[in-house]
């Protein structure tokens, strides 16, 4: 019964719309918080924390 409740749920937000506007939301934070470790590293590299070999380990890993 649970599931059942589950789908018709699914179903509803999937024919009005609103589950593409909630996926697209998570999407959205997870660029930011992906631009912003970039961001972060490059910052770090600029000032001079970090070796050119480990920005670029870094880099390949985001």
């Amino acid at each position: 019964m649970f599931l059942l409740l589950i789908l018709a749920i699914g179903f509803y937000l999937y024919k009005t719309g609103d589950l593409q506007k909630l996926t697209s939301n998570r999407q959205n934070q997870y660029r930011h918080d992906l631009s912003a470790a970039r961001r972060v590293i490059d910052v770090r590299y600029a000032s001079g924390k970090i070796s050119a070999e480990e920005y670029m380990n870094l880099k390949n890993i985001l």
